[in-house]
């Protein structure tokens, strides 16, 4: 029997997957049911893939090269998911998106979980598709660069909504992911081929003709050149405008921060895949000992001391001399306590989960400390266990049930999927960008973005017993 031509509404056990009912449900806001394309307009559109800040980092230079050709972006919606869709040739990344597409597979959210699923629905609560008006505001954005939200970039969609012919469409295939670089002005600065192989002057695309001009990847924090004045200053406003605005995620980062007081550290370690697992303890070590030292005020020395106590490995970082240590890892020197650590700062309202230091010299360790991860069970996890030997007051996202729970029934306008274990890491990321003091991971988009982008300068926040709302600058 087809399961599309089920019409009764499964009301089954509450789960986080395609069997969950639709009762007492939240759906996302931001969706447009259908989008219409002015004749007098032309339009940028792209092929977004990898993780969130791929494709956010992907999304800015959008914006830029949209407003210098003057187009109407065509936003696809923010792909989240444990499988991200990887970088590969355009024909094949646009086959992928073409493939995931959710068009026409409504009927998997209500197949029973007592009947087996059909194949087309077998992973579909494993990944969901956002509207990006849902996680950030970009309406002060839209006078500069007009642009309009889209559920779908698959040619199905496409087809059904945008009324476009090949004559329509011009395409920039690339065959790399660092085959295209896009510049304003042709400087000896642009010229260097660095990992990019092919210069694009902005101005070769300003003469295309036709209505849509359809790129494929974006990514890259290098991937635009500018000079002209006003396309740094509209790539500017745009970096700034990615601060997360919804009203959900704030409330439960807010009362999560609440909760961890106004003194508490944070630290964002991402070590679970790619290049960072490999390296794992490596970064735990160094994220570590600049919290230790930078952020807290601890001298070398002392770390050592504290290391050799409480039974830390920290690999070889003290067998060697304290300025060898200091000048190869760049650490930075901490002229006064941090505000972190302030005695005056209202107290946190959480339980520790270990006794706290009794010896006054210690004393800075009993501040709460957050650690943002996506290591999974990151309380009992081993490679945590360096912070956990020193740190009696050190908390995770999933001590906060309670504060979560909210967001447990929100579901994607676009495909209907729950999106409670894709929008942790966001929450992870304002819990983090809250504390007057962040550690990050080098090299991650997401670290940068948490402390570039997210985070408020303690001198900026406002006053004690308020929280912001929004996290701008």
């Amino acid at each position: 029997m087809a399961y599309y031509l089920y019409t009764t509404r499964w009301d089954v056990q509450a789960s986080h997957g395609a069997h969950a009912s639709s009762n007492a449900t939240r759906e996302a806001t931001g969706y447009e049911q259908g989008v219409t394309l002015e004749p007098t307009r032309k339009y940028l559109a792209y092929l977004p893939h990898s993780g969130f800040h791929n494709q956010r980092i992907a999304l800015e230079n959008a914006f830029v090269l949209a407003y210098a050709l003057n187009r109407t972006l065509l936003i696809p919606p923010i792909r989240l998911g444990e499988k991200p869709i990887r970088y590969v040739e355009y024909d094949t990344l646009s086959q992928y998106h073409e493939l995931s597409g959710r068009e026409g597979l409504e009927y998997c959210l209500h197949i029973p979980a007592y009947v087996s699923q059909p194949l087309e629905c077998l992973h579909y609560s494993e990944s969901s598709y956002l509207p990006w008006a849902w996680l950030v505001d970009f309406t002060s954005i839209y006078p500069h660069v007009p642009h309009q939200h889209t559920p779908s970039i698959s040619s199905t969609w496409s087809n059904t909504y945008l009324n476009l012919t090949n004559a329509d469409i011009y395409t920039l295939k690339d065959e790399a992911p660092y085959q295209y670089r896009f510049v304003d002005v042709m400087s000896p600065a642009s010229r260097r081929q660095d990992r990019y192989q092919e210069m694009v002057h902005i101005s070769r695309l300003l003469g295309i003709d036709e209505k849509l001009l359809q790129l494929g990847t974006l990514f890259g924090t290098t991937r635009l050149v500018l000079v002209n004045s006003d396309n740094l200053s509209i790539q500017d406003i745009v970096r700034r405008k990615m601060t997360f605005t919804n009203q959900d995620l704030l409330i439960v980062a807010n009362a999560i921060s609440q909760s961890l007081g106004y003194s508490f550290s944070a630290v964002h370690l991402r070590l679970g895949d790619g290049s960072f697992q490999s390296t794992n303890e490596i970064t735990v070590n160094k994220v570590w000992l600049k919290l230790l030292h930078g952020v807290i005020g601890f001298s070398l020395s002392e770390i050592c001391g504290l290391a050799s106590q409480f039974g830390a490995d920290v690999g070889d970082i003290c067998y060697q001399d304290e300025i060898k240590i200091g000048r190869r890892r760049g650490l930075p020197i901490v002229k006064q306590r941090p505000i972190a650590f302030q005695k005056n700062l209202p107290p946190a309202n959480v339980t520790c989960r270990g006794l706290k230091h009794q010896n006054p010299k210690f004393e800075r360790l009993n501040q709460p400390l957050f650690i943002a991860t996506d290591l999974p069970s990151p309380s009992t996890h081993s490679l945590l266990s360096v912070f956990r030997r020193i740190f009696p007051c050190i908390f995770f996202l999933g001590d906060f049930q309670a504060e979560l729970k909210s967001l447990e029934e929100i579901r994607s306008p676009y495909d209907g999927v729950y999106l409670y274990p894709f929008i942790l890491p966001f929450i992870d990321a304002l819990v983090a960008s809250r504390a007057p003091s962040v550690v990050g991971t080098d090299k991650s988009t997401f670290s940068k973005f948490v402390k570039e982008i997210l985070w408020v300068p303690p001198e900026h926040q406002t006053e004690r017993g308020s929280r912001l709302t929004s996290l701008a600058d």
